[in-house]
């Protein structure tokens, strides 16, 4: 039988002498109880009731609920602990348990509340079950749900059936859940989302704290918003900043087509910013163009990205792909939101330095620095720039390559331009043997990647090697010198050449040939130089 400190009942006049003749068995028996000798239970099952009846407007007795069970009617308040009770009626146990229903409140320390239809109270393990129309609440934050477990001694709540958490700025629904009232941390599980005015989060598993307004994932997560998407498998998101933190494949993706993926991304989605850390890609599938590296900085008011360690930057062609390599990598009018102010379709600009090279199974270069201006399509080289297009060298102070539809259609050559290819049909014993074509500037023009005319203006000079007998016997070396020139080539050979002024030509015979002497001056071959295969445009680099 409970021991309690208080009770009160609140009835009319008409009832006293009812109420009267209730009491006396139940305070006699009240009264035995006290005493261990004179009950079946012992002095250690007194000791554990906690639970205490504060008010109830009647009080009745029912057998079939199991000896000395009692019944609670109407505005009942029950107290365990710092935890107060509130129902309609409630069924009070000798096992330190009671039932509890219509207008269920629970309410501990002033903090979190709880309103259901029913409740399932045990004294001893301070766990409380709720049924029916749930209502979790504290402060700001409430949950819903239809079956709810919660933990007093673990400070926990918990449910299984399906539940809806809502902040001041967020809603949270999932399967499975549980909220820890002394850490202030929800976790969901299966089916999870998160919607905000602003974007909305799927994902497995995720753990939330309203105070902070972090979401922190487990499992495939996505955030879909206006402005982009993202996805990662691990991280944190603070609803509030803006700020996030992905790992394991994280991926921002805009909808104009730009993706930015890597191993871990931090990213701020209000400045529309972030640094990215290992297998960094930025991938335009509207141009076929993806800047690869391990460290990328990302910058989305100013619309850049820097990309360094290992940068590369990949175009996809027809049959073919370009791969550039320099230390670092810089893009502009890039931008993972098109919602950001001043945000517009503005043509890209890359930009690498040092180190420069890139490799094309048809052509490969290499220079100090490079850019590329979407707007005009010139890829523009500084500083000791070469190309080498089959088995031509081409060489200049600065040169510029004009791509039409991805084609190489031209290529300026401005200040000191030399083009040099190996004699191709010259014996092994002639390793100096070079066709050459020199002058201050040349425009070369290409069909299907390949130089097939060379306009040179300006101090032009030309060395190439006569063969007849359909190209088996060696005739001699013709040298030209002519202010300006067009040089027709065939087949990686000079084919024909017009001179535009009148030449200054000499066909030196076989017997006078030295190729060591058949060097127009700052000859410099540089094959040593050419990247054979895609991974050499790296270099040294160990990033």
């Amino acid at each position: 039988m409970s021991i309690f400190k208080r009770v009160s009942f609140f009835i009319g006049v008409k009832n006293i002498l009812a109420l009267s003749l209730l009491l006396i068995p139940f305070l006699t028996s009240a009264q035995k109880n006290i005493k261990p000798a004179d009950t079946k239970h012992s002095s250690a099952s007194v000791e554990k009731q906690t639970v205490q009846i504060h008010h109830a407007n009647s009080l009745e007795f029912d057998k079939r609920l199991g000896d000395g069970a009692e019944r609670l009617i109407g505005n009942v308040e029950l107290e365990d602990d710092s935890v107060l009770m509130n129902c309609d009626s409630a069924y009070v146990y000798q096992d330190n348990t009671f039932r509890a229903f219509g207008h269920v409140h629970l309410n501990r320390k002033d903090s979190v509340h709880l309103f259901g239809d029913s409740l399932h109270y045990h004294g001893d393990t301070k766990q409380a079950e709720m049924f029916g129309k749930i209502l979790c609440k504290e402060k700001s934050m409430t949950l819903n749900t239809q079956h709810l477990l919660y933990d007093l001694n673990a400070d926990m709540v918990n449910y299984w059936d399906g539940g809806t958490l809502v902040d001041s700025t967020n809603t949270l629904v999932s399967t499975l859940g549980n909220y820890n009232t002394l850490s202030k941390i929800a976790s969901f599980k299966q089916n999870v989302v998160l919607t905000n005015p602003n974007y909305k989060v799927t994902c497995d598993t995720m753990n939330y704290s309203p105070s902070l307004q972090t979401a922190y994932f487990e499992g495939p997560t996505y955030i879909t918003s206006k402005s982009n998407k993202m996805y990662c498998v691990a991280g944190y998101y603070n609803t509030k900043s803006g700020v996030s933190q992905f790992w394991n494949h994280a991926i921002v993706t805009s909808k104009k087509g730009e993706k930015l993926s890597g191993d871990s991304l931090y990213f701020n989605r209000k400045i529309d910013s972030g640094e990215v850390k290992q297998n960094v890609a930025l991938t335009d599938s509207t141009d076929n163009i993806t800047i690869r590296g391990n460290y990328a900085v990302y910058k989305g008011l100013k619309k850049t990205i820097m990309v360094t360690r290992r940068a590369v930057m990949q175009q996809a062609f027809e049959k073919d792909t370009l791969h550039l390599h320099g230390d670092t990598l810089f893009g502009l009018n890039i931008s993972m939101s098109d919602t950001m102010p001043g945000n517009s379709s503005a043509p890209k600009l890359l930009l690498a330095y040092h180190h420069v090279q890139f490799f094309k199974k048809d052509m490969q270069g290499k220079c100090d620095s490079l850019t590329y201006d979407e707007k005009d399509s010139i890829m523009r080289m500084f500083r000791l720039p070469v190309v080498w297009s089959d088995h031509n060298q081409l060489t200049a102070d600065t040169m510029h390559l004009f791509l039409e539809n991805k084609k190489l259609s031209k290529l300026d050559m401005i200040n000191n331009s030399f083009i040099i290819s190996r004699d191709t049909l010259a014996s092994k014993d002639d390793s100096l043997q070079f066709n050459q074509i020199k002058g201050r500037n040349m425009r070369g023009f290409f069909k299907n990647n390949k130089i097939f005319k060379v306009k040179v203006m300006g101090n032009a000079q030309t060395i190439y090697y006569v063969y007849s007998d359909n190209n088996t016997t060696l005739v001699g070396a013709n040298r030209a010198d002519c202010s300006n020139m067009l040089v027709y080539i065939d087949s990686n050979r000079v084919h024909s050449i017009t001179y535009l002024q009148k030449p200054d030509a000499t066909l030196f015979p076989t017997k006078d040939i030295k190729p060591a002497d058949f060097l127009l001056g700052n000859f410099n071959w540089r094959e040593a130089e050419r990247p054979k295969k895609k991974e050499d445009i790296f270099g040294d680099e160990k990033f």
